[in-house]
């Protein structure tokens, strides 16, 4: 997410913009910004199509919302997990639910939210992390 709030160039011009991103886990593969959080989802998927991007466990990170027109649409694009800065409307869990991705919520610093898959996201403690990256 902190990729994603970096690069949302029209958002820092006009306050007024969502931004979605597509991403491997690691980085950002593609970013689009429309005044329509919808509208950003239809543009990424377009993007994937021109740009020939064939994603498979992908995530997608977006700004706006969650409505379960979106998860229809993330479900579409292939994507594994999707994350959001704000909520979910209680119809897209249910459908997130039924599509088997996991939706995460309310994804700010070091606080998240998860509503559908939980299951799916591995969890552990600071002292764990702290020990993984010294090895």
């Amino acid at each position: 997410m902190k990729q994603l709030l970096k690069f949302q160039d029209l958002y820092k011009k006009s306050g007024g913009m969502h931004t979605s991103a597509l991403c491997d886990g690691d980085r950002i593969i593609l970013i689009v910004e429309d005044i329509g959080r919808h509208n950003t989802l239809d543009k990424l998927a377009g993007k994937i199509l021109l740009e020939q991007i064939k994603p498979i466990e992908c995530i997608i990170l977006t700004t706006g919302r969650i409505s379960s027109e979106m998860i229809q649409k993330a479900g579409r694009i292939g994507a594994s997990l999707v994350i959001s800065r704000t909520s979910p409307t209680s119809l897209s869990i249910q459908m997130a639910e039924k599509l088997g991705v996991t939706m995460i919520g309310y994804a700010r610093h070091e606080y998240f939210i998860i509503y559908a898959h939980p299951e799916k996201i591995l969890t552990f403690s600071t002292e764990d992390r702290i020990s993984c990256e010294a090895e």
